[in-house]
């Protein structure tokens, strides 16, 4: 209900003017001229030629372009946003199931349900609030899972979604394999296991790999869009950025060129600063990036319709309870708890080389509200291993 309600309050005024624009337009040119590409006129010095790009995996403006095709802009708009209202509201009652496991339900859910930032994002169109309720239906369903083959099948679909919504969803995907790859090479086991995850990844990617192997005359696993974060993870504390851009950054024809272009940037970067700075540098890529990730609030977009105070030790106090709590399912042997631990290293792991914004670990801190709940225990909790 405080979703709706701050939704159908705010959600016109609720926007970054950055990456939900780009959706938007994307998602408009793909009904409009039947091009899928990237709409973003500081990613290409041609920004009224409109040319197929692979810069963005397709999941979210698909979600988009189907609400657009039902209504007029404003309309289609407002459905999305409610539309996350129930991802978003779904993504909570996923949280109260994972937190069932270890300990009190309610209280993962209740942290879930109240956090600021989590409520903000219901009306902002950008990937978080699908990607979040992926991740978190992934999760729900990797600690579920045993033999069933249809299981291990039906959990690659699921990562091969996520990974369309955002490329780091492919990390989902890693762990499952990796885990099962070793099962297979300790016990010889698990090996249909294995494929079938695979096929269903593979399948849910195969019409976005066809399409650019059409389109582009080459292979693209993911996206080309790398460049741009990869660059901007290479600014020490962010000096010099401002909006998430940098006016000296190298653009090419095309949002694809440009990202080829600052990501050769990025590298010469990478090899000066750490040739010349290896302390600073090093301090930044561990440390540096990590405080940035989870030390920092998401408030963008909702800095006058949130309480910045409230907001900021709630992050805080959500850190502490989920952190300790995810410990304390470490320490007790846990059912999961080494799954959990993997996946929120992974993630932190991939923004630290790359680019560590808050925005980035919001996904995550359902996961830590998961973990919280192990403070409280409960006769439900699953037993240890």
């Amino acid at each position: 209900m405080v979703r709706l309600v701050f939704v159908h309050h705010w959600g016109s005024t609720l926007t970054l003017n950055s990456d939900d624009v780009g959706y938007i337009n994307s998602a408009k040119v793909w009904l409009e001229k039947g091009i899928f590409t990237y709409v973003r006129p500081a990613l290409t010095l041609s920004p009224e030629e409109i040319q197929p790009s692979a810069y963005i995996t397709p999941g979210y403006p698909l979600f988009l372009a189907f609400f657009l095709k039902l209504a007029p802009e404003s309309r289609a708009l407002a459905l999305a946003r409610y539309a996350q209202v129930f991802l978003s509201v779904a993504s909570v009652f996923l949280v109260y199931r994972l937190g069932s496991r270890w300990g009190k339900g309610e209280l993962a859910a209740a942290l879930a349900a109240l956090y600021p930032p989590f409520i903000l994002l219901s009306g902002l169109l950008l990937t978080e609030t699908l990607f979040t309720f992926l991740l978190l239906l992934f999760l729900d369903r990797w600690l579920e899972v045993r033999e069933n083959l249809f299981q291990w099948f039906s959990l690659g679909l699921i990562g091969g979604l996520a990974t369309l919504v955002r490329p780091t969803g492919v990390v989902l995907v890693g762990l499952a394999l990796g885990g099962l790859a070793w099962e297979i090479w300790r016990r010889k086991r698990l090996f249909k296991a294995f494929l079938l995850c695979l096929l269903g990844f593979c399948l849910v990617l195969s019409p976005w790999w066809v399409r650019n192997y059409l389109t582009f005359h080459r292979f693209i696993f993911l996206s080309t869009g790398g460049g741009n974060p990869l660059l901007l993870g290479t600014y020490v504390e962010l000096e010099g950025i401002e909006r998430g851009w940098n006016p000296y950054w190298p653009v090419g024809r095309t949002p694809d060129e440009t990202s080829a272009l600052q990501q050769a940037y990025a590298l010469k970067r990478l090899k000066e600063g750490f040739s010349r700075q290896p302390k600073r540098y090093l301090y930044w890529y561990t440390w540096g990036k990590f405080k940035l990730l989870w030390g920092k609030v998401f408030l963008w977009g909702g800095e006058d319709k949130l309480p910045q105070t409230f907001t900021l030790w709630f992050h805080y106090a959500l850190l502490l309870l989920g952190g300790t709590g995810l410990l304390l399912l470490l320490f007790r042997k846990a059912e999961g708890g080494g799954k959990v631990l993997a996946l929120l290293a992974a993630f932190t792991l991939v923004h630290l080389i790359t680019c560590a914004y808050c925005r980035y670990a919001l996904p995550l801190l359902p996961v830590l509200a998961a973990c919280a709940a192990a403070w409280w225990p409960s006769p439900r909790a699953s037993p240890t291993r």
